[in-house]
């Protein structure tokens, strides 16, 4: 058992002491990869902020290219600053804009049917349409329609109402009164010399009619003015009717004659007449024009000629 043991231990000592081992008894060191030269180690800490500028950039330029996207895309014109002017009855005007160049087209519609109104079919921005043959007293619906070189639409709706044809005006005739306007109350009366004389005779002549009494201090006052118009006025154009009220027929002869008057003098007795010219005041004057119209009325006596002359102008 010995011997088997020493053998082991001689056999173990001679691998332990190779012959390589036994040359170079001094032990070698294991050799360590060399690294080469101009290269210098990168760790991920670094990376990060490197990465981070990447991303950002990337997300830059696909915003970039997104926007580009959307200019692109095809989008409609917008119709704006829609008006209408010189509305009449058969016609009016409609007025608008595209915020981009675009052609145009109107329908025009009423309660029974639409016409289509082709307008620019070339792009264009402001927008103008006249329409025609329309009915007065109507409501219209108005539908713009632009469109752009991709195809794509706009639509606008408006109303328009015509205005109504005009009433023909309906010549009422005055009514019959003792007031500015209304018609003349025509009578009869008998003159100074015994005849018979009606207001409506004289239709188509200005009638000065003028009504007095002898005892009236104002009368006398104008007498002579009426009789200075009568003198130079044309009998043509013009008659005077001074209507003496309540008077005896020699008082009033005798008024004129002492004062050389010779103007046409009717005598209304009873006052009937003046009770319907609504018993005015003495002296009071009714210019009635060639229409047998109440133009104008003097209370009072007149204070010249002028005055008498300028009232009949205005008739």
């Amino acid at each position: 058992m010995s011997e088997n043991n020493d053998t082991e231990r001689a056999n173990l000592q001679k691998t332990k002491n190779s012959p390589e081992d036994v040359e170079n008894p001094v032990k070698k060191t294991p050799k360590r990869r060399r690294r080469l030269s101009g290269r210098k180690g990168i760790t991920i800490s670094g990376l990060w902020p490197k990465i981070a500028i990447a991303a950002i950039v990337l997300c830059l330029i696909l915003a970039g290219v997104s926007i580009s996207m959307v200019n692109k895309k095809e989008t409609a014109p917008v119709i704006q600053n829609v008006s209408i002017s010189d509305i009449a009855q058969t016609s009016a005007i409609i007025n608008w804009q595209t915020n981009a160049p675009a052609t145009s087209e109107i329908t025009v519609c009423r309660s029974d049917n639409c016409t289509l109104l082709k307008l620019d079919k070339s792009m264009v921005i402001n927008h103008s349409a006249t329409l025609t043959d329309l009915e007065p007293g109507t409501r219209y619906q108005l539908n713009l329609v632009a469109g752009n070189e991709q195809n794509k639409e706009a639509r606008f709706t408006l109303e328009l109402v015509t205005p109504r044809v005009a009433a023909t005006p309906v010549n009422i005739p005055p009514e019959i009164g003792h007031g500015v306007g209304e018609i003349a109350p025509d009578f009869t009366l008998p003159t100074i010399d015994g005849q018979q004389e009606s207001l409506s005779q004289f239709r188509g002549k200005n009638v000065m009619l003028n009504f007095w009494q002898s005892s009236c201090p104002a009368c006398d006052a104008e007498t002579p003015l009426i009789q200075a118009v009568f003198d130079e006025w044309s009998g043509d154009k013009l008659k005077i009717l001074a209507v003496s009220v309540e008077e005896r027929d020699i008082f009033v002869r005798t008024f004129l004659n002492t004062r050389g008057l010779t103007f046409p003098t009717l005598l209304d007795s009873d006052g009937n007449v003046s009770k319907i010219y609504g018993s005015p005041a003495f002296p009071t004057t009714f210019f009635i024009n060639s229409e047998g119209i109440i133009k104008g009325i003097k209370t009072g006596h007149f204070t010249s000629q002028t005055e008498i002359e300028n009232m009949l102008k205005s008739l």
